[in-house]
């Protein structure tokens, strides 16, 4: 009898543990916060730390560094194990590997780099729910709620399977980003001490 309740508060645990969809009026709403939250937002600054699973490789791949947002600007910065930079400034994208080199690509001559950008920024600007790209479906747990995009392009399809973005305890900007690819490795992106609104020298975004 004592195993049969604990199965039972177990199974129901694991219920309340679950994601439900959301209805289309706590979608509504939801989008209108994210969007709310997004004209009030002129910078964001945070860590992050990126766990890569690849699956012909046993253990996952950790990387760490910092992100920087303000207006169309917007740096991607790995610090550890290797220091790598990526800038997007409009049109622009700029890349700084370890040894010091930088690329410059012309985002509008590359989609696949184009949609990373849309997608980096509209993740943070609230710009993300663009349902003529992705199918979007949106899910709630407590507190945490996500939004599962899909690209409809085949061209990205190649690419990116598929993108899960979370927004935890209540705030309207995205705590974690997990970017599923085509062969199903996937990396989780999750960023820390995430503040909004502070100043940001032009300097950080310099290469």
């Amino acid at each position: 009898m004592k195993h049969f309740a604990l199965m039972v508060a177990l199974l129901f645990g694991l219920a309340s543990m679950a994601q439900t969809k959301m209805t289309p009026a706590e979608i509504t709403s939801f989008k209108k916060e994210v969007l709310n939250q997004a004209g009030k937002t002129t910078s964001i600054t945070a860590d992050f730390e990126e766990i890569k699973h690849v699956s012909v490789l046993k253990n996952a791949s950790t990387s760490s560094g910092i992100f920087r947002l303000k207006g169309e600007k917007l740096l991607w910065q790995y610090n550890s194990p290797k220091k790598n930079v990526m800038l997007f400034n409009k049109q622009q994208l700029k890349i700084k590997n370890d040894k010091g080199k930088i690329t410059t690509i012309d985002l509008n001559k590359n989609k696949r780099f184009k949609q990373l950008q849309q997608l980096m920024v509209g993740s943070y600007t609230g710009n993300l729910f663009d349902e003529e790209s992705f199918t979007i479906t949106y899910f709630k747990n407590g507190a945490v709620k996500t939004a599962v995009l899909k690209p409809k392009s085949k061209d990205m399809s190649k690419h990116i399977k598929e993108v899960t973005l979370t927004f935890k305890n209540n705030e309207n900007t995205v705590s974690e980003i997990k970017i599923v690819e085509s062969s199903d490795d996937y990396s989780v992106i999750t960023l820390k001490n995430k503040k909004l609104n502070t100043a940001i020298n032009e300097s950080v975004f310099q290469l």
